[in-house]
């Protein structure tokens, strides 16, 4: 593993996957925080195109696909399977681990939802507004 010797972060969350989930939250919460001051609208269809793969993400990650991993792994009897069963079940589900991180994702997929739904309703105030303008 890398080790940044000028980061001030542990040596174990110091790794690009992990920065990588951070700056993607992060993002969450811009666009979720924009959508909510109406920095940006989205189209009802639009909208709705999004919501359905956001739905069907966290419809998978609930539907416990990955509960295999926090258990341990039958490799074998042999000594390095034995050393090696107790880690790879470790790695799956500590805090760095596939799991953590899968659960991490299921907030950013929950601020993606509530800043769709915010921006399909600052569309349609937009609509609203617009339309008001004309008279019949």
């Amino acid at each position: 593993m890398y080790e940044d010797e000028k980061s001030t972060v542990p040596a174990a969350w110091n790794d690009p996957a992990r920065n990588a989930m951070d700056q993607m939250l992060e993002n969450m919460r811009h666009f979720k925080e924009s959508a909510a001051s109406g920095q940006f609208t989205v189209s009802a269809s639009a909208g709705e195109d999004l919501l359905r793969v956001i739905r069907m993400l966290q419809d998978w990650l609930g539907a416990d696909q990955c509960g295999t991993l926090d258990q341990r792994p039958l490799l074998g009897g042999s000594y390095g399977a034995v050393a090696m069963a107790p880690f790879v079940q470790q790695i799956a589900s500590d805090q760095q681990g596939f799991l953590t991180q899968m659960t991490r994702l299921r907030d950013v997929l929950t601020d993606a939802e509530s800043g769709v739904k915010q921006a399909m309703a600052n569309y349609r105030h937009n609509e609203q507004a617009v339309a008001g303008t004309f008279s019949k």
